[in-house]
């Protein structure tokens, strides 16, 4: 990257603490070398023609949502641009209803967010002040240690000896960016407890950043950081009785290797439950302490061959003893009921032919009153799309509501449970509100999207296209989007991106409907793709990366790639890039190096370059320590494969990024450089591992529309 930066008097001046990379394409002359940096995103060919996709597209398909539908014995009530209309539940008849003589609206159902009143805490960290149910006392974090605060202001301290290396109340910044701890202080629901963490970090080693980079001086920023196959952070729990004052040890277990986290309390007080898991991550068990001894049981447990997800929902019912628990132990996602006695009451999802072979997505409603839960399940043809479904809570009558191969949600079930409202929507179908009855039989369609604007603004819509993943079995499935006015009978006219990230429990794109991509008029097709490695496809299909991230999830963005070249041939082969961040930011590096024969340019912004860079907790879940998998972190490191770059690559990082850290990029630089590779990058002073900054949405299409020849396709005029 060539930084200019003019003194007053208008001279150049480069000075030496300047980063200056190889440009790829350019000779090195000054003419050549004035064409580095970016153009200002607005500033772009096609940025008009942006704005006003973005801006239109928007309105496309409108009219499918319903806002308000109440039920009684015999009608289903809804709110329409023409005012309030009503359906005949058995013949689907509709006519104008009496707004005055409405039945009531129905009820929200039962949500399990948390208390307000409180902070939230920055990434990877913990909130410092936790106020106790009735607001008597308020837990306090500070220097290490635990006070209690009371509503006079008086501070009394819980724990005395905490230091840096080991502290009390607060967790381990791993524990907060892989764990989602935000929390490290929990109160009973009757206040009469307090649990806390116990940290001993001694062991684990700093990273340092530069603070500062903009400003006079700089200064450090330290952060206790294991690596892959570092030591770990070792946590325990202590339980404070209020009233008498003594503070019991929890049993937390003997391995010190193990993660303990998700700390909760059971609804009426009388047990601390917290999830505990091997250093693998293929093991997890939710345990049960004495508050007043600190001895544990096991209420259930966990096993999978790779990984086993780290917190599973577990949803109590209003007794306070049985939950609703989410197993993948048959291979899909199911939920069980069980008893925090340990014992399995019965199976709940999943238990019938027809979704046997099919995961669980989510809980939608739990009614106890009538003993039924709902829920969806990806059970139809195209794999992605959600389909409500009902069981009895005795694991009976399980059967699906939703009967036609779309995408449904914005539930709403009347009080009686015979008839349902769903929103259904598709990449290419508008969305659209429908009645359902409990044999899945459609009574009605109460409202649809208006798609004329599709053809006033040229727009081809999305498109959903099916193709096989690498392995050549798995179906998997791409977004496509071209430009406005595209012309569909042209050859090798348009340049496409992938837009990427495919990690480790994510999701690929939706089925849901989308009109237009506005980045399409920057003179792009624009791609999605589906790849293995992703959740909600069975735990087979999740598992796929395991040990190996970085080869079967691009190996499927390079087979989606083929697929949409040989469907499309106005797509040009020779023109193909693909962009992201962090796991994305990844995958666009790797693709650049592994399969320089696919893609022409990469965009990486905040990439992992090679897995032994990155945290224990969230690496080593998948890819095991680099002692045990030394083949697979070889396969999947960047750094490693850096001498096969032939396209044109640049690099993004934020200098203050404390998640994925610079050196990532700056490795990956060296090694291109000890190789004479030309590259371009671009590092931000005082960005972390969002970047912020304008300049990097700038920088990325503005390298692109370079090196793909974008501009020369977006000619489309608002």
């Amino acid at each position: 990257m060539l930084v200019r930066l003019l003194r007053p008097s208008g001279r150049l001046v480069v000075p030496m603490t300047v980063i200056v990379v190889l440009l790829a394409g350019f000779g090195g002359t000054p003419a050549a070398l004035a064409q580095a940096g970016w153009t200002p995103f607005g500033e772009l060919p096609g940025a008009d023609a942006y704005r006003d996709v973005a801006r239109n597209a928007r309105r496309i398909g409108l009219g499918g949502r319903v806002r308000d539908i109440r039920f009684d014995e015999t009608h289903a009530y809804f709110l329409s641009g023409d005012g309030w209309q009503r359906v005949d539940l058995a013949t689907g008849e509709r006519s104008e209803a009496d707004a005055t003589a409405l039945p009531d609206r129905i009820r929200a159902s039962r949500g399990n967010g948390r208390r307000g009143g409180r902070g939230r805490a920055a990434r990877g960290r913990q909130v410092t002040e936790e106020p106790s149910p009735d607001g008597t006392f308020t837990a306090v974090h500070r220097d290490y240690n635990v006070w209690l605060r009371s509503e006079s202001g008086q501070e009394i301290p819980v724990t005395t000896d905490g230091t840096e290396a080991n502290r009390f109340g607060t967790a381990s910044w791993v524990y907060g960016e892989e764990l989602d701890q935000s929390t490290a202080m929990w109160w009973s629901p009757d206040g009469a407890y307090l649990a806390f963490y116990e940290f001993d970090v001694s062991n684990t080693r700093d990273y340092y950043l530069l603070d500062g980079l903009s400003e006079l001086r700089t200064g450090i920023m330290r952060e206790r950081y294991p690596k892959a196959g570092d030591p770990n952070p070792i946590a325990g729990l202590r339980i404070l009785d209020v009233e008498g004052g003594g503070i019991a040890t929890v049993d937390v277990g003997e391995d010190p290797e193990q993660y303990v986290y998700a700390v909760r309390w059971t609804p009426d007080s009388s047990e601390l439950l917290f999830n505990r898991t091997n250093r693998h991550q293929n093991v997890l068990e939710v345990m049960a302490a004495d508050p007043t001894t600190g001895a544990t049981r096991l209420v259930v447990e966990e096993r999978q061959e790779t990984w086993q997800r780290n917190r599973p929902e577990m949803r109590f019912l209003e007794d306070g003893r049985r939950f609703i628990w989410e197993t993948e132990k048959s291979g899909w996602k199911r939920y069980e009921l069980r008893d925090l006695d340990g014992s399995l009451i019965n199976p709940l999802t999943g238990t019938t032919a027809p979704t046997s072979e099919a995961p669980t997505e989510s809980i939608v409603k739990v009614d106890e009153d009538a003993g039924v839960l709902w829920f969806t399940m990806r059970n139809s043809e195209t794999p992605t799309n959600d389909q409500l479904h009902r069981v009895n809570l005795d694991g009976s009558d399980e059967r699906r509501i939703t009967s036609v191969d779309l995408n449904h949600g914005s539930f709403q079930i009347a009080p009686d449970g015979r008839t349902v409202a769903a929103m259904r929507q598709a990449v290419d179908h508008a969305p659209e509100t429908v009645l359902y009855d409990q044999d899945g039989r459609e009574i009605a369609v109460l409202a649809t999207g208006d798609v004329s604007g599709l053809e006033k603004g040229g727009f081809h819509g999305g498109e959903l296209l099916r193709f096989t993943a690498a392995d050549g079995t798995t179906p998997l499935q791409a977004v496509l989007h071209l430009p406005a006015g595209a012309d569909l009978e042209s050859v090798a006219k348009y340049p496409l991106v992938v837009d990427v990230y495919g990690g480790p429990e994510s999701r690929g794109p939706s089925n849901t409907w989308s009109p237009a991509n506005a980045l399409c008029e920057l003179g792009f097709a624009v791609a999605k793709i589906e790849n293995r490695g992703t959740i909600g496809r069975g735990k087979a299909f999740e598992g796929a990366t395991y040990l190996q991230l970085g080869v079967a999830d691009l190996d499927d963005q390079v087979a989606g790639v083929k697929a949409i070249l040989e469907a499309h041939p106005e797509i040009d082969p020779a023109r193909v890039g693909i962009t992201g961040h962090s796991y994305g930011g990844y995958m666009a590096a790797l693709a650049m190096v592994r399969h320089p024969d696919v893609f022409a340019a990469g965009v990486a912004g905040a990439p992992v370059t090679d897995w032994r860079n990155y945290d224990t907790i969230y690496t080593e879940r998948y890819m095991r320590t680099p002692e045990e998998n030394r083949e697979g972190y070889d396969a999947g490191s960047a750094v490693r494969l850096a001498e096969n770059l032939e396209g044109d690559l640049l690099l993004l990082h934020g200098m203050r990024d404390d998640n994925v850290h610079p050196s990532n990029t700056f490795q990956m630089a060296a090694r291109l450089q000890d190789r004479d590779i030309p590259f371009e990058m671009i590092m931000f002073p005082t960005a972390t591992h969002g970047i912020g900054s304008a300049a990097y949405r700038s920088s990325k299409w503005s390298f692109l529309q370079k090196h793909l020849d974008g501009a020369a396709t977006a000619n489309r005029k608002p």
